[in-house]
């Protein structure tokens, strides 16, 4: 190989040449490790669904799929003529504000990623496939060709860091199933190295308020624990002197704040739930002891807690919330996480130190947040939200009623209403659901829709089943109409969008277009919800060497059956429901060398039998007894079939 041209290679510094860096590197600590976990690659390879020739010359394929990774192009012509390809996730709607632009592909939402590529002809059969680079895009646009290349010969390559997925959920409803689909390639797409909060624009940061909510999906869709404890390095080597852990890992900037930092908390102990490996909880404990420490610093005098500045990002009721509730709430939870951490490690002064924070806090939270009637209220907190505002404005005052949906989830799923309080929680909660809503643009909202941000719409689903309403968490997860889960679905998407109104039929982009990523996974946490509630396969040892089965087939009916499965790190676990004809058909596998607890509905009046037998019968059945409405078993390994008719 002649390298007689080459030029010498010249030594770079680290220091003051990147973007966000501005400081120099303190190398002292340096240490050389193994790579964690797999290398990013090609896992998946798409073709061009269509092309249209929009404007003379100017050819756009759509590869039918929101996709991350690059092109494959076969092409053949004059040698020097350059070929350029832009990518876009949109096309522009017709829509009179788009007049001159229809059909074209939408660049602003990727604000200043270049997202262009071009090649030199050699003038023989060239093959185009970009190296060193991704694309986070749908359609591709060709130009400085005469003619259309065929369909065939474009082709997407797609990149991840996730090969394969670890989980299935099916069910009656298609649109359910293209949602379980799109929350998919969303964790495909932004699981690339580092959990992104987009693949297309020019962030592509690991935002940890995304992360943060997902990371529960995550841990089943696809095999994470390495790519998740990668990221709670960068983490630790962020966290600042004072404890707070960074807004976005790497880098470290940002403007989250406690619903952003908490990410560093919760993902461990999600990781130590699903993998049962404690070595995540060692490596990690001081980094989280010293996050809740600092947590304690941003208390007032009063007990309010000021570390912000976002609640509930992108929340059509936002506008609403006393974010320091949300952010007490977390606060309580990071508690629960430390002490409980403390337990498992053996720091017996630790695990009696932060239960009583946590106890006092979650006091606090219940004195200063809810009243008599048991509606959230706002507290003293006058710091604003962040939130978009109606047009009419909006005042809040301490004692004033705050009753938006956040407010009640996310401190009912981490169970931070006491027993007095809770049962009245439940009720005002569903009350948020059954109504119609005023979002922020004065527009009242259907009853079973989402009026939830980022933070909220994770634990929305879970909230509702967790009091009794599942009914509810069935009607919201196929709700339709906007805002909601579905709408996105029903109007072409097939990736989860950032904003719950990315794009609407009345408003289109509505002026969104500079922060409007159509590849954003946070909104899709409703995913471990179908897997966790509606099949039923819950953690209760971790790891999953015993676990439980408690499916909750849908009891407004609209939704007939589900099935699906995980593959722990025993086998499979599967799960499936089915009501036709009067009865209700139950099917699941118990994977060797593990035990199920196995939880049904059995209405009165009704049997049950497994494979024919009375279930208390068949072999590998154990009946345990009753608990709140279920009827429940213990499942050695095997294939059991039950019928309730």
């Amino acid at each position: 190989f002649d390298d007689t041209s080459w030029k010498p290679a010249v030594e770079v510094p680290l220091d003051k040449t990147t973007a966000f860096i501005t400081d120099d590197f303190n190398y002292d600590d340096q240490q050389l490790i193994g790579q964690i976990g797999e290398n990013a690659g090609i896992v998946k390879t798409l073709t061009a669904q269509s092309v249209e020739e929009v404007r003379p010359g100017v050819f756009v394929y759509d590869m039918g799929q929101n996709m991350v990774g690059v092109p494959q192009i076969n092409i053949s012509g004059s040698e020097g003529d350059t070929i350029t390809m832009r990518y876009a996730e949109v096309k522009y709607p017709d829509l009179p504000e788009h007049e001159g632009y229809v059909g074209m592909i939408m660049m602003e939402n990727i604000r200043g990623a270049r997202a262009t590529d071009r090649w030199i002809l050699s003038g023989g059969e060239d093959l185009i496939q970009p190296r060193f680079t991704f694309h986070g895009y749908r359609f591709i646009e060709i130009t400085g060709v005469e003619n259309a290349l065929p369909v065939s010969s474009v082709k997407g390559l797609i990149i991840s860091s996730i090969d394969e997925l670890a989980s299935s959920y099916l069910t009656s409803n298609s649109l359910v199933n293209k949602l379980w689909e799109n929350i998919t390639w969303s964790f495909r797409a932004n699981f690339l190295s580092i959990p992104t909060d987009t693949p297309a624009r020019n962030e592509r940061m690991g935002w940890n308020g995304d992360i943060n909510v997902f990371s529960k999906t995550a841990t089943f869709l696809g095999h994470v624990e390495p790519f998740l404890r990668r990221h709670l390095l960068a983490n630790r080597e962020l966290q600042e002197a004072n404890g707070r852990f960074p807004d976005i890992a790497p880098i470290g900037t940002g403007f989250g704040g406690a619903l952003w930092g908490s990410a560093a908390v919760i993902i461990p102990w999600e990781m130590y739930e699903q993998y049962n490996d404690l070595r995540v909880l060692e490596e990690h404990y001081d980094a989280m002891k010293a996050y809740v420490d600092f947590l304690k610093t941003r208390e007032n005098e009063e007990g309010i807690i000021h570390e912000g500045p976002l609640g509930d990002w992108l929340s059509p009721e936002g506008y609403k919330n006393d974010n320091s509730l949300i952010w007490t709430a977390y606060q309580i939870r990071d508690l629960e996480i430390v002490y409980r951490s403390a337990e498992l490690l053996g720091k017996t002064e630790d695990a009696a130190k932060y239960k009583q924070q946590y106890e006092e806090r979650k006091a606090f939270f219940n004195e200063t947040y809810v009243n008599e009637q048991g509606q959230t209220v706002f507290s003293s907190y006058d710091g604003g939200t962040w939130a978009s505002m109606p047009a009419e404005g909006y005042t809040t005052s301490e004692g004033k009623l705050i009753d938006s949906q956040v407010s009640y989830a996310v401190p009912l799923v981490f169970n931070v209403f006491d027993e007095e309080n809770r049962s009245k929680v439940e009720v005002q909660f569903s009350k948020t659901i059954n109504r119609e809503n005023m979002d922020n643009l004065s527009q009242m909202r259907p009853a079973n829709t989402l009026m939830t941000g980022f933070i909220g719409t994770a634990a929305i689903n879970p909230a509702l089943s967790e009091s009794g309403r599942s009914d509810l968490a069935y009607s919201v997860l196929q709700q339709t109409a906007y805002p909601s889960w579905l709408y996105s679905v029903e109007n072409g998407a097939t990736t989860i969008w950032e904003r719950l109104n990315s794009y609407t039929v009345e408003k289109g982009f509505d002026g969104n277009n500079s922060m409007n990523s159509f590849n954003h996974y946070s909104f899709g946490a409703v995913g471990s919800w179908m897997y966790n509630y509606s099949l039923g396969i819950q953690r209760n040892e971790p790891g999953f060497k015993s676990f439980i089965l408690q499916p909750t087939p849908d009891p407004t009916g609209q939704m007939t059956w589900a099935k699906g499965y995980y593959d722990s790190m025993y086998g499979r676990i599967e799960s499936e429901w089915k009501v036709e004809e009067g009865k209700t058909t139950y099917k699941f596998t118990v994977p060797a060398n593990t035990v199920a607890e196995l939880k049904l509905i059995i209405p009165d009046g009704t049997r049950i039998t497994e494979s024919s037998k009375q279930a208390e019968k068949s072999e590998g059945v154990r009946y345990l007894g009753e608990e709140s409405g279920r009827t429940i078993y213990e499942l050695q390994s095997g294939i059991y079939e039950f019928v309730v008719m």
